[in-house]
């Protein structure tokens, strides 16, 4: 009973010192692991032409370099396709991106996804990376307002650093444009 009380206080620091030791094994999220080399239609080499510029930094990790749309003006009720080209300029956890298409009457076409078709999520991205990003959408008769954002669970959105040409509304989702339409 004696040697208890003697080794008692060198067992409460010794659990003491246990618990302040970082186990940087159990906290460190692991690189997501894609094939690099089935990605040739959307990992770039280079800026593709044509683009429309915007250069809006998210996080200080993801860019939207620019967007393209085919063909270049809504055609009402012909299917679209709009492609957002990213740089990653730092390490980024795993975000999804969404695309907002609003128009002049209300209406919203929604595109939340994980880039690439979720063929290359952006926790597998490495800096310097150019990634195109297609979505196909079919618009109504109106031009289209294009907001742009990352996000996780609910409304957790990284945040809009720089517009770069586009705007902040205020609620990290970057207006990038309006895509007119043909008529």
């Amino acid at each position: 009973m004696v040697w208890i009380r003697a080794v008692r206080p060198t067992l409460l620091a010794l659990l003491a010192l246990c618990a302040c030791i970082e186990r940087p094994w159990q906290d460190t999220p692991q690189k997501r692991e894609v094939d690099r080399g089935a990605l040739a239609d959307v990992l770039l080499t280079a800026v593709p032409p044509g683009l429309t510029p915007v250069g809006a930094v998210f996080g200080g990790s993801a860019e939207l370099v620019g967007y393209r749309l085919e063909p270049a003006a809504l055609v009402p009720g012909q299917r679209m396709r709009l492609t957002l080209v990213w740089r990653c300029r730092a390490e980024l956890d795993s975000w999804r991106i969404f695309v907002h298409l609003d128009d002049t009457a209300g209406s919203r076409i929604h595109a939340e996804h994980d880039p690439a078709g979720g063929r290359y999520p952006t926790d597998a991205w490495r800096p310097g990376d150019l990634v195109a990003d297609p979505i196909v959408f079919t618009p109504g008769t109106n031009p289209l307002r294009l907001y742009v954002g990352l996000y996780t669970q609910g409304e957790n959105r990284l945040h809009l650093d720089s517009p770069g040409r586009g705007r902040d509304d205020g609620q990290d989702r970057l207006f990038a444009g309006v895509l007119p339409t043909g008529r």
